[in-house]
């Protein structure tokens, strides 16, 4: 299950990034499951064989690459959160950051709002909004500590709005 809810997290912050666009547009396309999974497999594999390698520059480049095209950490990582939210804020703002409805609309297609219901889509909404101001709070531990506290019991009760064999590109 926590793959699945990884290759979620990946298929929002891709498209969060895509509507953003500017610095945050990914290079890439949009990747299927079995290549998102072919890279993050590569991505660890990489990564292990660095901390055995004496020149770890090449591969080190190759790793920070995989990671920002699979958004790896883009939703659980406070700093790249902080660093995505300056980028937003200089490219006047994203709807899909201003409410859950915004979320909602801007970022599940119909099926995916379908297959979840709209109590799965609003959780949907609530836990990643909720990291995004968690990541806004990260200067002060006090009050991170407890917005991320607040979330993370969310993130066992996420409704998948995946569909195995489907293409999950926006409609």
């Amino acid at each position: 299950m926590e793959h699945l809810l990884e290759y979620q997290d990946y298929l929002l912050a891709y498209r969060l990034r895509a509507i953003v666009g500017g610095p945050l547009r990914p290079a890439a396309k949009e990747l299927p499951m079995p290549e998102y999974a072919r890279l993050r497999i590569e991505r660890q594999r990489l990564a292990k064989a660095l901390l055995a390698s004496e020149d770890y520059r090449d591969g080190l480049r190759r790793v920070e690459a995989l990671t920002d095209q699979l958004n790896f950490g883009f939703w659980h990582n406070p700093g790249e959160t902080v660093t995505v939210l300056k980028k937003v804020v200089q490219a006047g703002g994203c709807p899909a950051l201003e409410s859950e409805e915004g979320f909602v609309d801007a970022l599940l297609t119909r099926s995916e709002r379908q297959r979840v219901g709209e109590d799965g889509a609003s959780t949907l909404a609530r836990y990643y909004l909720g990291l995004v101001r968690a990541s806004a709070a990260y200067l002060d531990p006090d009050v991170f500590t407890r917005l991320r506290s607040e979330i993370e019991p969310l993130r066992a009760s996420l409704p998948l709005f995946l569909a195995l064999g489907e293409d999950p590109a926006p409609a």
